[in-house]
C-alpha cells in the first residue's frame, strides 16, 4: 500500500502548492482610497467651496474611472512580475498498449523489468501493459531576452501613469468645481440685476404714463420707454435661463451628490493675485503636468521595447524539473525524478530585424509625441497667464466703467426732473449703467475662473484658498 499513499501525498502536495503558490508569490498592494457609498456622499461636513470640492473627489464618475485605472495597472504589473516565478504542472496520464517501445519502457517505469523480459519472443510480441503515470513540472525562465523584464517595466510605467491620471483627473474636477460654483453665483447676480433694471423700468414706465394722461410728455416717451422695459424683461428671461443651466452643471461637476449639493451662497472674490513671469510658469508647467509626465513614461517604454527587440539575438535560458510516478495500478510502481537547464538560440528569425525597425519607428513617435505635448503646455500656459492678466485689466475697467455709469445715471436724472433732457437720454443712461453692472460681473467671475486656469494649466491647481470669497 505504500505506493499508492505516496502518490496520493504527492499529489495533495502539489495541489496545496498550486493554491496557495499564487498568494505567496504575488502579493497586490492594498487599496488605500475606497469610493465614498451613495449613502454617505450626500453628508458634507465642509460647506462652502471647499465642501463642494470635497464632494466632488469623493462622487465624481471620473474618481471611480481613475482608481478603477489605478487598480487595473497593479494586477499588471503584478501579472508581469509573476514571469520570473516558477509555472507549476500536472498531468495525470492512463494508457495501455501492446507496442513492444511502450511495454520496455513502461516496465522500466515501473521497476518491473527483469531477465525474462530480454526474451526475443517477448519482445517481438508482449503482452499488453497497462501504465498509469503522474507528473510534475516546474519550469523557470533564467534569461527570457528581456521579455519578462520589459513586461515588468511597463507594468511600472503603466502605474506610474494611472497615479498620474487621478492626480490629473483630480485638479480637472478641482477646475470644473470652481468653475461651475462662480458660474452659479454670477448667473444668480445677474438674474438679480435685470430683475432689479425691470422692476425699475416698470415703475418709469408707469411714472410716464402718468404724465402722458397729464399731458406733460409725448407718446413717444411713453413709447421708449416700454421698449426698453421689453428689453430688461428679455434679459431677465434669458438669465433666468442661464441660472438654471448653472444650476444643472453644478450639479454635474460635483457627480450629482443625494441629496443634491446645496446652492452656492459665497460671494465671487476680488483676486488681487500677481502673477510670476510667464516663463515661470512654463517651467513649472514641464516639471508639474501629470499629462505631460504620462507622456514621457511612454517614451521611457518605447525605449525599453527597442532594447527587448535587440535584445531577440541573444540565447534564452531556462531550467526544468520533473518528477513522476509509474505504476500497473495505484498500489504499486515507482518514481524518478529529472533536472535541467535549457540553452535554446534562433541562429535565424525573420521576424528580428522588422521588429527592430518596428520598435525604433514607435520610439521615434513617442518623442514627436513628447515634443508636441510638451509645445502645447507651453502655448496652454502662455495663453491661460495672457487670459489672466487681460481678465485682471478687464476686472479694473469694469469697476470704473460701473462708477462712472452710476453717476453718469444721477446726473440725467437730475436733469430731466429738471426739465433739462429727455426721457430718452434718462433710458440710455440706464441701459448702460446695467451693461456696465453685468460687464462687472463678467469681469469678476472671469477673473477667477483664468487665475484658476492658469494653475490648471501649471499643473498647480492643489490649493482652493484663493477662490474662496
Amino acid at each position: 500500500m505504500k505506493p499508492l499513499w505516496e502518490r496520493a501525498s504527492f499529489l495533495g502536495v502539489l495541489f496545496w502548492l498550486l493554491w496557495m503558490l499564487p498568494g505567496l508569490a504575488v502579493a497586490s498592494e492594498k487599496e488605500t482610497t475606497t469610493a465614498m457609498s451613495p449613502e454617505t456622499a450626500g453628508t458634507d461636513s465642509t460647506e462652502g467651496l471647499a465642501g463642494a470640492v470635497e464632494t466632488a473627489l469623493a462622487r465624481h464618475p471620473k474618481i471611480s474611472f481613475s482608481r478603477a485605472g489605478s487598480k487595473g495597472a497593479d494586477a499588471g504589473y503584478d501579472a508581469a512580475r509573476a514571469g520570473y516565478f516558477p509555472k507549476i504542472g500536472i498531468s495525470h496520464k492512463v494508457l495501455r498498449s501492446n507496442n513492444p517501445v511502450f511495454v520496455f519502457g513502461s516496465l522500466l517505469e515501473q521497476a518491473r523489468f527483469g531477465p525474462q523480459h530480454f526474451d526475443p519472443a517477448f519482445l517481438n510480441a508482449p503482452d499488453p501493459v497497462t501504465n498509469i503515470r503522474t507528473d510534475a513540472v516546474v519550469s523557470m525562465p533564467l534569461f527570457d531576452q528581456l521579455f519578462t523584464a520589459t513586461r515588468i517595466a511597463e507594468g511600472k510605467g503603466a502605474q506610474k501613469k494611472a497615479r498620474l491620471m487621478e492626480d490629473w483627473i483630480r485638479q480637472e474636477i478641482v477646475f470644473g468645481v470652481v468653475q461651475s460654483y462662480y458660474g452659479v453665483l454670477v448667473a444668480r447676480q445677474k438674474v438679480d440685476v435685470a430683475r432689479d433694471a425691470v422692476e425699475e423700468t416698470e415703475a418709469q414706465v408707469r411714472r410716464i404714463r402718468n404724465l402722458y394722461d397729464k399731458g406733460q410728455v409725448v407718446r413717444s416717451d411713453l413709447l421708449a420707454a416700454e421698449v426698453q422695459r421689453s428689453e430688461f424683461a428679455q434679459q431677465l428671461v434669458a438669465s433666468q435661463g442661464d441660472y438654471h443651466t448653472a444650476l444643472e452643471a453644478f450639479q454635474t461637476a460635483l457627480g450629482r451628490p443625494i441629496p443634491p449639493y446645496p446652492e452656492p451662497c459665497d460671494t465671487i472674490p476680488d483676486l488681487n493675485a500677481s502673477p510670476a513671469p510667464v516663463d515661470a510658469w512654463i517651467a513649472d508647467a514641464l516639471n508639474r503636468r501629470p499629462d505631460l509626465a504620462m507622456v514621457r513614461e511612454d517614451l521611457d517604454i518605447a525605449r525599453r521595447r527597442l532594447r527587448e527587440a535587440q535584445a531577440r539575438y541573444l540565447p534564452r535560458l531556462d531550467a526544468f524539473s520533473t518528477y513522476g510516478l509509474s505504476g500497473a495500478d495505484w498500489e504499486s510502481g515507482s518514481s524518478d525524478y529529472t533536472l535541467g537547464v535549457s540553452l535554446s538560440w534562433d541562429v535565424y528569425d525573420g521576424r528580428r530585424n522588422p521588429g527592430i525597425d518596428q520598435a525604433r519607428a514607435l520610439l521615434a513617435g513617442a518623442e514627436a509625441q513628447r515634443q508636441e505635448a510638451e509645445d502645447q503646455v507651453r502655448l496652454q500656459v502662455i495663453q491661460a497667464y495672457e487670459g489672466f492678466l487681460a481678465a485682471r485689466e478687464r476686472r479694473q475697467m469694469a469697476k470704473k466703467a460701473v462708477e462712472q455709469a452710476r453717476e453718469a445715471l444721477r446726473i440725467v436724472k437730475d436733469r430731466y426732473d429738471e426739465g433739462l433732457t429727455t426721457i430718452t437720454e434718462v433710458l440710455r443712461a440706464q441701459t448702460a449703467y446695467r451693461r456696465a453692472q453685468w460687464m462687472e460681473l463678467g469681469s469678476r467671475f472671469d477673473q477667477v475662473i483664468r487665475y484658476a486656469e492658469l494653475l490648471f494649466r501649471a499643473g498647480r491647481l492643489e490649493d482652493i484658498s484663493p477662490f474662496q470669497g
